[in-house]
């Protein structure tokens, strides 16, 4: 490019910029909410242009080979390569001198670090710590990105290339390269022959990238040398996979089919830890490298400041057609009557009171539940009873007394200690069969939550369909319900109340936050396990009543030594005598407290109970203030749109003139 060439193109750049600049006033003015593109982008675009910054991005998702192929290009290992997904921050590499590295962090301090301790400290080392999420994106939270400054030829007059996490990593880390995208001027997306074109790839190209109108795009496909192991015919395999990319990319998307890792070797001697000199130029060539980085060398020296302005157009038409559907919106806005909405809440008045009668139903259905409940478990206790009183003389019998056959119930030393040791096994005895009866009795409560769970569904789904009906007629569908997942679609009814209401049984406001990753059967174990070791105990609370089994068993054995027995026997027939009391007190005290148990088994589900009918409850009220909301929304929406409506007509008209000029000064015929 000649001197005259270059200082005319320079010109192009600062009045691209300045009109960008102005665009960006005119978004400040009109105060637009939620637009596409906020005038602080626009204002760092037009700064990035005017310093003659070009961004190259790496996009791709993890270990598909990003990190190596910027070694590569690089010629040394400079940045973290591993099985795992390793970088945690943004990476920018620009021009320098001498190989040097920078962390910036959000808050707009700097700190420079040497290569291995920007190694050490800013890459995931293991699979635990990839899967470990937010908690290890969260350590890295304070940093904007890593600055790396290296002698690379490529990167001269500007040009800078940026490392990104993984796409298909941790949500944070993935949102944080998303974030990155619009910065960027060229898109470098990095795919792997061996799982070429993913779905998660293919998503993130048609909803993220291409709506950007970013034209220059350059798609390496590493590994490619992987394919000898893979495929049976490796040359079918790679033709296979430059035939799916023009089908999905286009047919004349620049793809280049390489082998990084050689790439690398060919410049990099790994054995002695140094740079080859000189490069083995065979093994480059066979790699694929050259023909990539060719191709970009030539974007970058030849066309890159064509393209940036191109790309500064296409931004521009992208903000004027969001501007003029702001305005019609803004138009048909101040025109719409709030009165309406009131109107139409108030039809909707029916439809609420039919909500709260769902979430009553869903109460009754409870209730009647709980009364099952109530008189399934005194039935099944009691029938417990009935076994452990069968089982009482051959448990007795079995006890081991030891050599305290031979004592002398008449003296006080010799009853204590055969009290002493009798009440010790028969306690022990029967806290086994409590035990067994307990864990009985969990499986019993996981399907009797099944059953409600089912004898809900028919409840659940009516409130869902009125709830949908209720946000179809007031405002057309287009806001969100309450009970929306994660992933924007809306959980089972039944699910949404069972989380609530198990959160209760848990006893644990987040409970259900970490539970629910274990999905629904997990909860449901859990609260069934909750609610048995609460019944076993109210239920033996109960039945043992005012004497307890200490003083019904002290009873018992003082009764037995007052026989006076005597002879080799005596011991024998204080067995029988035990047994023979206890029989029939066990079912005889359940069947009397009955109604305590009914009592104790209310209790222990009323959480369950209050949080059923609480979440359909909480659900209806959330709705309806919902609604009042928008209408406070729509209030001041439509009072912002009116003082709106009288400046979009000069506004429009500044940005149409901005993208007018902006369409010459980017044009091929200025170049």
């Amino acid at each position: 490019m000649t001197t005259h060439a270059l200082e005319h193109y320079v010109r192009r750049r600062n009045r691209a910029a300045e009109l960008v600049d102005g665009i960006a006033d005119v978004l400040d003015e009109i105060a637009v909410p939620g637009a596409t593109l906020p005038s602080a982008h626009l204002r760092s675009t037009a700064s990035r242009v005017r310093e003659g910054r070009f961004v190259v991005l790496l996009l791709g998702s993890f270990s598909t080979g990003k990190s190596t192929l910027l070694n590569a290009l690089l010629g040394e290992p400079v940045l973290p390569v591993k099985v795992n997904p390793c970088t945690a921050i943004l990476t920018e590499l620009v021009y320098a001198e001498t190989t040097q590295a920078e962390i910036r962090y959000a808050d707009g301090r700097t700190e420079r670090i040497g290569l291995d301790a920007l190694l050490d400290r800013f890459q995931l080392r293991n699979t635990a710590e990839r899967d470990a999420g937010a908690e290890v994106s969260d350590r890295f939270g304070d940093v904007d990105r890593a600055v790396v400054g290296t002698p690379l030829p490529l990167l001269a007059n500007g040009v800078v290339l940026l490392d990104t996490p993984g796409l298909d990593d941790d949500p944070i880390r993935t949102a944080r390269t998303l974030s990155s995208l619009p910065d960027a001027d060229a898109v470098i997306v990095v795919l792997s022959a061996h799982r070429f074109l993913t779905d998660l790839e293919r998503r993130t190209l048609r909803r993220e990238l291409l709506p950007l109108g970013l034209r220059n795009l350059f798609y390496p496909i590493t590994m490619v040398d992987l394919l000898d192991q893979l495929a049976d015919d490796p040359e079918r395999a790679l033709d296979d996979v430059r035939r799916r990319a023009a089908e999905v990319l286009g047919p004349d998307a620049p793809i280049f089919p390489l082998d990084a890792r050689a790439a690398l070797r060919a410049r990099w001697d790994r054995m002695a830890s140094r740079a080859r000199d000189p490069a083995d130029e065979a093994l480059l060539a066979s790699s694929g490298l050259d023909a990539f980085e060719d191709a970009l060398e030539r974007f970058l020296v030849d066309e890159r400041g064509q393209a940036q302005l191109a790309h500064l157009h296409r931004t521009a038409l992208r903000i004027r057609d969001d501007l003029a559907r702001q305005a019609e919106l803004d138009r048909r806005t101040a025109e719409d009557s709030v009165e309406q909405l009131r109107r139409r809440q108030e039809e909707l008045e029916p439809a609420f009171k039919e909500l709260a009668a769902i979430a009553r139903r869903a109460g009754r259905t409870t209730d009647a539940f709980v009364a099952r409940q109530q008189a399934l478990v005194w039935q099944d206790l009691r029938d417990f009873m009935t076994k452990t009183e069968a089982a009482l003389p051959d448990a007795v019998g079995a006890f081991d007394l030891g050599n305290l056959a031979g004592l002398d119930l008449l003296t006080s030393k010799g009853r204590a200690k055969v009290e002493s040791e009798l009440r010790r096994q028969l306690e022990t005895w029967l806290e086994q069969q409590v035990a067994a009866w307990q864990a009985s009795l969990r499986p019993k409560i996981e399907h009797a939550l099944e059953d409600l769970r089912r004898d809900l569904a028919a409840d659940a789904a009516d409130f869902d369909a009125i709830a949908d009906t209720i946000v179809t007629d007031f405002a057309g569908g287009s806001f969100a319900l309450p009970g929306m997942g994660p992933t924007g679609q809306r959980m089972d009814p039944v699910e949404r109340w069972f989380s609530v209401a198990m959160g209760a049984v848990l006893l644990s406001p987040g409970a259900m936050a970490a539970g629910w990753s274990e999905g629904y059967e997990g909860a449901l174990k859990g609260a069934a396990s909750r609610l048995g070791i609460r019944l076993a105990l109210v239920t033996l609370g109960a039945l043992l009543g005012p004497i307890g089994w200490a003083g019904l068993l002290l009873y018992v054995v003082s009764d037995a030594a007052l026989l006076v027995l005597t002879g080799g026997r005596q011991l024998d027939r204080l067995r029988d005598q035990v047994a023979a009391r206890l029989t029939g007190q066990l079912v005889a005290q359940a069947d009397t407290a009955r109604d305590e148990i009914a009592l104790r088994v209310a209790e222990a589900f009323r959480p369950l109970r209050e949080g059923l009918v609480g979440a359909a409850e909480a659900e209806a009220r959330e709705l309806e203030s919902l609604l009042e909301r928008t209408i406070a929304a729509r209030e001041q929406a439509a009072h912002d749109a009116t003082l709106r409506v009288s400046r979009w007509t000069d506004a429009l008209a500044r940005v149409q003139r901005a993208t007018d000029e902006l369409a010459i000064v980017s044009g091929p015929s200025q170049s």
